[in-house]
């Protein structure tokens, strides 16, 4: 596999993953918002389903490629900061996503649409957490494309 397929397919994974997140939480807010006029099971059932596929497809074509990248390179994580940021901020972007949003959101998807009390406290709590673990993606980014740390 050439150096230029790699980076290719690494760019593409953050672009799904990074793009994926940043929808959803809008995509998220716009349900929120409606969720009196629009049916918010199927819905948010719908962003769960495409937020999974999309975020382990970017996640996994985003880590495969860039483990092979630097194999191929010779780079030693440890002793390369920029590097070593970019995959601290992933690594804990995913585990945050699975200990705490996508348990969230399957709360979310589960939820009475009624009782507009639990929704709430589910929403800000997924958004508030989601956000913040959307900007750490962000960070990673940066720290790769900038190699600036």
């Amino acid at each position: 596999m050439s150096d230029a397929l790699l980076r290719t397919l690494h760019v593409t994974g953050a672009v799904l993953l990074l793009g994926n997140v940043t929808v959803t939480g809008f995509w998220a807010a716009f349900l929120y918002a409606a969720r009196d006029t629009v049916p918010f099971r199927p819905v948010a059932r719908a962003i769960m389903w495409a937020d999974v596929a999309f975020t382990l497809a970017g996640g996994a074509l985003l880590t495969v490629s860039g483990i092979l990248l630097a194999m191929r390179r010779g780079y030693r994580p440890l002793e390369i900061p920029w590097l070593l940021h970019g995959i601290v901020a992933l690594a804990a972007s995913t585990l945050v996503w699975i200990v705490v949003l996508l348990p969230d959101q399957i709360r979310l998807e589960r939820a009475d649409a009624g009782d507009h009390a639990r929704l709430r406290q589910l929403f800000l709590r997924w958004s508030i957490v989601g956000w913040a673990d959307t900007a750490l993606l962000f960070y990673g980014l940066w720290a790769m494309v900038g190699k600036a740390v």
